[in-house]
């Protein structure tokens, strides 16, 4: 079920194909733009990376054809203060500048592969490759940059805003028509165990989260019922906890980390809309869990953990993205804790309550508390 069912050929077949080139491409850091010293994997302060966030940055969206920024005051991060002190600033700015020539270089690519002309939207985290108008363009650029900004500011940290848009680069098509052609491309290009056990099925519907060419399409009509940039930001926000924890995170975390980032820019959750328009909440998913909660009538946070993807029922979207929520905003350095842990093959159970310091039940105590008493 396009970027849902991807799970395990996400964990097994990705990281033995493109391996090297992707995942250098995908994470920050890297070391073919400069010689910095390595970061230190036990900085509190940056976690490892290096480098942590501007927090005062103006957000940066970028359409092919129009002038370029200025590299120097486009830049949305900085050394770590604590283990990179001394290095050279430059190497930050060649590297952005970089980042955007290998981006633009991809759009051409894809031109070439399609043979249709595409626009190339570039932020700090993501490049979108489109047959989208420019105004469309804008809205979904504006919406990667304020889910990746929101991300960065509640942790202060880069390692849930992994992508740069040289090797994250989501291609977003218009009408049924271009999915199914470009379906053709990508299967004269990779194999069918590439392109992964639910490429067939992934026909029909609207988005298929393929590790080295993500892909989505929305119409006139979809577009009535949801914002054109609910996919991208879906995608691209599960793409960030995906890297965090190098694919190993459970699928509720997953989930609910998408949904929470298209909480986050659009108020509402209307990228389920893709499955049943008539079954899915379309309404603020943290007002229905508080509804859910309220009522019991929500899942035993040690069952929802453990649940399959085809054990889901409706309310199981709006639960996790609230698990997701309170976690993230309640105790962010704690959530990156977790995260960390599972990078590091913890399993997910007690990874949580050795981050949290909390046994399951009463880190289920505490979001219905939290999640009553937010508003």
């Amino acid at each position: 079920m396009s970027f849902r069912s991807q799970q395990s050929f996400e964990r097994v077949s990705r990281r033995s194909f493109l391996a090297a080139t992707i995942v250098a491409a995908n994470c920050t850091g890297s070391s073919a733009r400069g010689a910095v010293e390595p970061a230190d994997p036990d900085c509190r302060r940056c976690g490892g990376v290096g480098r942590v966030p501007l927090l005062d940055y103006k957000p940066l969206v970028w359409l092919k054809g129009t002038p370029l920024p200025k590299w120097e005051t486009a830049i949305g991060e900085q050394y770590c203060p604590v283990c990179q002190v001394g290095a050279d600033s430059r190497v930050l700015v060649a590297e952005l500048k970089a980042s955007f020539d290998g981006a633009v270089a991809a759009n051409k690519e894809w031109e070439e592969r399609t043979g249709w002309k595409l626009a190339c939207v570039v932020t700090r985290h993501a490049a979108i490759h489109t047959q989208l108008n420019t105004a469309q363009c804008r809205v979904v650029g504006s919406a990667l940059e304020t889910c990746l900004t929101h991300i960065k500011r509640v942790t202060g940290s880069l390692l849930l805003a992994r992508t740069r848009p040289e090797g994250y680069g989501l291609v977003f098509l218009w009408e049924k028509t271009s999915w199914e052609s470009f379906r053709k491309v990508l299967e004269s290009q990779y194999s069918l165990e590439q392109l992964g056990p639910s490429w067939t099925s992934a026909r029909e519907y609207n988005a298929y989260d393929h590790f080295a060419a993500p892909h989505l399409y929305e119409t006139p009509q979809t577009t009535k019922t949801r914002p054109p940039s609910c996919g991208a930001v879906f995608m691209t926000a599960r793409r960030q906890i995906e890297l965090a924890a190098d694919w190993r995170a459970p699928y509720w975390l997953a989930e609910g980390f998408a949904a929470y980032g298209d909480n986050v820019v659009h108020k509402l959750n209307r990228w389920y809309t893709v499955y049943s328009p008539r079954q899915i909440p379309v309404a603020d998913w943290l007002v229905e869990a508080r509804k859910l909660a309220g009522d019991n009538k929500h899942q035993p946070w040690n069952k929802m953990v453990q649940r399959e993807m085809r054990d889901w029922e409706t309310n199981d979207n709006v639960q996790t993205m609230s698990m997701v929520a309170f976690l993230f905003e309640a105790e962010p350095a704690k959530f990156l804790n977790y995260v960390n842990r599972l990078r590091n093959r913890e399993e997910q159970t007690p990874a949580l309550e050795e981050a949290y310091e909390a046994p399951l039940d009463q880190l289920e105590q505490r979001w219905k508390k939290w999640i009553a008493a937010r508003r």
